[in-house]
C-alpha cells in the first residue's frame, strides 16, 4: 500500500468515528427537541380543552339556577321569561329556550315572550337540509329528544337553528318537578362563542386551532372561521382524531397545508381540541440540524481526504526523489534534489549529498554503497517516528472517548505530524497575536460622515433596516483613524441598535465635530438601560435587555477598546428601561483638506499668551516647557486663586486649565474669568481625566471652548490651541 493510501485510511479512521458518535448524539438531541414539542402542544391543548369546558360548566351552571327558578313551580312562564331575559342580557350569541314534554317551544329568551316559536321535535331535519351546511343537521330537536328520553343533562354536537339559521350547540337540562320531568331548558349558543373562546388563549403564530364534535364537523377555528365552521376535517385529520383520545401526527388541512398536529378529546362535552401547526415551522429546527449535521459530515470527509492526498503528495514527491538520488549515488552518480516544503527530507538530502562526497574520496563504490545505506536508514527512521505517532494517535481516537485528554492528545499529536509542527507553532503565533489584539492600525485621513454615510447606504441595500427606520444626519468632520476599524465601530453600534429596537421604531445616526473632536452618536428607542447596566455595558460578555435578535457580548466591549486605541472613548446615555439609549464614540478630529495647510501654518507661526493652571507640578512645568518651545508666552499658576489673579495682571490669549483643583474648581475659575473679561475673549480649555458626556457638558455650560482628556496628544494640543479664536 502506498503512503498516500495509508493516510486516506489514518484519516478515515479519525474522522468516521467521530462522525458517527455525532450522529448519536444528534439523534437524541432531535428525540429530545421532538418531545419537548409535543409537550409543549399537549400542554397548550389541555389548556384549550379546559377553556372551553370552563365556558360550558359556566353555562351549565347558568342552566341549573334557571332550572330551579319558582316562577316555574307556578307555571308563571311570563315573569320565567323576564328572568331568562335579564340572565342572558350580557351572552348576546346566547339564548335559553323552554320546552315543554312534547317539543313545544315555551319561552325563547332572544324572542317576545308569547311569540311563535318552531317545534324541534318536529321541525328537525336530517343534514343536508341547508345547502350552505350540507353535513349538519337542521334543527336541535335531536338533544331535546335525548333528555326526554334518559332523563339527563344532554351537550349536542353542532346544528343549524330552525330561529337564527346558523351554526349553534345546544346545553340541554332535564326540569324535574315532584320526581316528574316537567320540561326541557336549553341553552342554544352561537358556534361564534367558542371561536373568541380559542382566539382569546393566543395560538401561536403559524398554528390553527380548531374545536370538533363528536361527528368530525368543525365547530370553531381560528383559521377562515366563516367559511370552515360546520364542515367536516381534512379526512386523514378526522381520521387521526378519532382514533385516540389524545394523540398527534402530521397531515393537511382543508386548504392542503401540510401540517404536525395535536389533539386531546373532552371528558364533558365528548368535543375534540386540536392544535396545528405547519410542518414546515414546526420541523424546521429538526430538519435544519440534519442538514447541518449531513454538510458537516461532508464538509469533513472531503476536507480529510484533500488534506491526505495533498500531504501524501508532498510527502512521497520528495520520498521518490530521495530514492532516485540514492540510486544515483550507489552508482557513482551526481545527485541533485530541489529544495521542497519538507525540511526534514531536505535535510536527509544534506546528510545524503555530504555523506556521497564524503565516500568518493575514499572508495566512490564502497562510498556510494554507504551512502545508499545511510539514507535508507534515516529515511526509515525519519518516516517511522512520524508514522508511529500517527499509528499511535488513531488508536487511541478509535477507543477513548472523543471528550477525553487522551483524544484530545491523540488529534494533536495528528495535527501536528500533518501539517508539519513547524508550521502549526508558526500559525498559532500569528492567531494568538490576532487574538490578543496585537495588531498596527492602518491610519489614514478621511471624512468620518462619508465613511459612516457610506456603510449606511451598504447596509440599506442589504437589507439590514427593511424592519426599522434609520435616520442619517451628517456634518463633515476629518479623522485620522483605521478606516476599517471605524466601520467596525459603526457596524457593532447599529447592530446593537437594531437587535434591541422593536420593529416600526428608528434608530438616529449623527456625525458631528467639535473642537477638536469628531462625535459619532446612534440613538435608539429600544428597550433602555437600567443605571446599573450603563455600568457594565462596555464589558466583555456583558448582554443587557431582550433582544429580538435574545448575542456575546462582545461587540460593545470591541467598539469601546478601538475607540480608545484611536485615542478617543466611547459612552452611553438612557433614561431608563423603555425609554431608548444613545451611544456616543468621540474620537481626535484633524483638518479637513482645505483647512490642513492653514492650520500647519497656525501651529508654526502664531505665537500666544497662554494661562496654565494645574495643581500637578510636574505636569504643569512639562507643559509649560513644550508651549514655551512651541514659541508661545506661558503664565503657570498651581491653584484656581492665582490662576485668575494671573489673568488679571496680563490677560492670555488661550487658558488651560485642569478641573480638580484645590480651593475652586476649573468650572468656577472659567465663570469668573467670563465674568471679568467680556471685552476680552479668552478662550478656554479644560484639561480633565473625566471624559463622559456629563462632563463634557458640565465643562460646557461653565463657558470652556474645548474640552481635552488626560492625557493630552501634543499635536493635539497645538492643534486645538491652534483652532482656538
Amino acid at each position: 500500500m502506498r503512503l498516500r493510501s495509508h493516510l486516506i485510511v489514518l484519516v478515515a479512521a479519525a474522522v468516521l468515528p467521530l462522525l458517527l458518535f455525532a450522529a448519536v448524539i444528534v439523534r437524541q438531541d432531535l428525540a429530545e427537541r421532538r418531545e419537548i414539542m409535543d409537550r409543549g402542544m399537549q400542554d397548550t391543548v389541555r389548556a384549550l380543552s379546559l377553556a372551553v369546558d370552563g365556558e360550558v360548566k359556566t353555562s351549565l351552571a347558568v342552566l341549573q339556577t334557571l332550572a330551579g327558578s319558582p316562577f316555574l313551580d307556578r307555571g308563571d312562564l311570563a315573569r320565567f321569561h323576564e328572568i331568562c331575559v335579564r340572565t342572558m342580557r350580557n351572552r348576546p350569541q346566547a339564548f335559553v329556550v323552554l320546552f315543554d314534554t312534547a317539543g313545544k317551544a315555551l319561552v325563547n329568551s332572544s324572542r317576545p315572550y308569547g311569540a311563535m316559536l318552531p317545534n324541534p321535535l318536529t321541525g328537525t331535519r336530517p343534514a343536508g337540509a341547508d345547502e350552505r351546511y350540507p353535513e349538519v343537521p337542521l334543527g336541535g330537536g335531536d338533544p331535546v329528544k335525548n333528555v326526554l328520553e334518559s332523563g339527563a343533562p344532554v351537550i349536542s354536537d353542532l346544528f343549524i337553528s330552525l330561529v337564527t339559521r346558523g351554526p349553534r350547540i345546544g346545553l340541554d337540562l332535564p326540569v324535574v318537578r315532584a320526581g316528574e320531568l316537567r320540561y326541557v331548558l336549553e341553552m342554544s349558543i352561537d358556534a361564534g362563542e367558542f371561536t373568541r373562546v380559542l382566539e382569546a388563549q393566543r395560538p401561536p403564530a403559524d398554528s390553527v386551532l380548531a374545536l370538533v364534535d363528536r361527528r368530525g364537523i368543525a365547530i370553531a377555528r381560528t383559521l377562515d372561521a366563516p367559511g370552515r365552521v360546520g364542515k367536516p376535517l381534512a379526512p386523514e385529520l378526522a381520521r387521526q382524531i378519532g382514533a385516540t383520545d389524545r394523540g398527534s401526527g402530521v397531515g393537511r388541512t382543508t386548504e392542503g397545508m401540510a401540517v404536525y398536529h395535536v389533539h386531546a378529546r373532552s371528558p364533558l362535552t365528548g368535543w375534540t381540541t386540536s392544535l396545528a401547526v405547519a410542518s414546515s415551522v414546526a420541523l424546521a429546527p429538526l430538519s435544519n440540524t440534519l442538514a447541518l449535521l449531513a454538510g458537516g459530515a461532508a464538509i469533513a470527509i472531503v476536507l480529510g481526504l484533500a488534506a491526505a492526498l495533498l500531504i501524501g503528495r508532498r510527502i512521497s514527491a520528495p520520498i521518490s526523489a530521495l530514492a532516485a538520488a540514492a540510486g544515483k549515488l550507489a552508482r557513482g552518480e551526481q545527485a541533485e534534489l530541489k529544495v521542497h516544503a519538507v525540511r526534514e527530507i531536505d535535510e536527509l538530502h544534506g546528510a545524503l549529498v555530504a555523506a556521497g562526497a564524503s565516500a568518493r574520496q575514499v572508495d566512490e563504490v564502497q562510498a556510494a554503497s554507504r551512502a545508499k545505506d545511510e539514507f535508507l536508514a534515516m529515511l526509515s527512521h525519519e518516516l517511522r517516528n512520524p508514522l508511529a505517532a500517527l499509528t499511535a494517535a488513531a488508536h487511541v481516537l478509535k477507543i477513548a472517548d472523543p471528550a477525553s485528554d487522551e483524544a484530545m492528545k491523540a488529534a494533536a499529536v495528528v495535527e501536528r505530524q500533518t501539517r508539519h509542527m513547524s508550521r502549526l507553532i508558526s500559525d498559532l503565533l500569528d492567531i494568538s497575536r490576532i487574538a490578543h489584539g496585537k495588531f498596527a492600525l492602518d491610519r489614514e485621513r478621511f471624512d468620518l460622515a462619508e465613511a459612516v454615510t457610506r456603510l449606511v447606504s451598504v447596509w440599506r441595500l442589504w437589507g439590514r433596516f427593511e424592519r426599522h427606520n434609520v435616520a442619517l444626519h451628517t456634518a463633515p468632520v476629518w479623522i485620522d483613524a483605521d478606516r476599517a476599524r471605524l466601520d467596525q465601530i459603526t457596524a457593532n453600534l447599529l447592530d446593537n441598535a437594531l437587535k434591541f429596537t422593536p420593529a416600526g421604531k428608528t434608530v438616529h445616526v449623527t456625525v458631528e465635530g467639535g473642537p477638536g473632536v469628531a462625535l459619532l452618536r446612534v440613538a435608539d428607542e429600544g428597550v433602555g438601560l437600567a443605571p446599573e447596566a450603563r455600568q457594565r455595558i462596555f464589558e466583555l460578555f456583558v448582554q443587557e435587555g431582550p433582544a429580538v435578535e435574545g448575542g456575546l457580548g462582545i461587540g460593545l466591549a470591541l467598539v469601546k477598546r478601538l475607540a480608545e486605541i484611536h485615542g478617543g472613548s466611547a459612552a452611553v446615555e438612557s433614561a431608563g428601561p423603555g425609554k431608548g439609549s444613545m451611544f456616543t464614540v468621540e474620537l481626535p478630529s484633524v483638518p479637513g483638506p482645505a483647512a490642513a495647510e492653514s492650520a500647519v501654518a497656525a501651529h508654526r507661526g502664531a505665537a500666544r499668551t497662554v494661562l496654565i493652571v494645574e495643581d500637578n507640578d510636574d505636569a504643569r512645568h512639562m507643559l509649560e516647557a513644550a508651549l514655551a518651545l512651541d514659541g508661545h508666552q506661558v503664565h503657570a499658576a498651581s491653584d484656581g486663586e492665582s490662576g485668575l489673579v494671573l489673568a488679571e495682571r496680563s490677560p492670555p490669549d488661550v487658558a488651560l486649565i485642569d478641573i480638580r483643583l484645590p480651593g475652586i474648581d476649573g468650572y468656577e475659575v472659567a465663570r469668573r474669568l467670563r465674568a471679568a473679561h467680556e471685552r476680552r475673549r479668552i478662550a478656554l480649555v479644560a484639561l480633565t481625566g473625566f471624559g463622559q458626556t456629563e462632563d463634557r457638558r458640565r465643562a460646557f455650560d461653565a463657558g470652556f471652548d474645548a474640552h481635552l482628556v488626560k492625557p493630552v496628544n501634543a499635536d493635539r494640543l497645538k492643534r486645538v490651541i491652534a483652532e482656538l479664536p
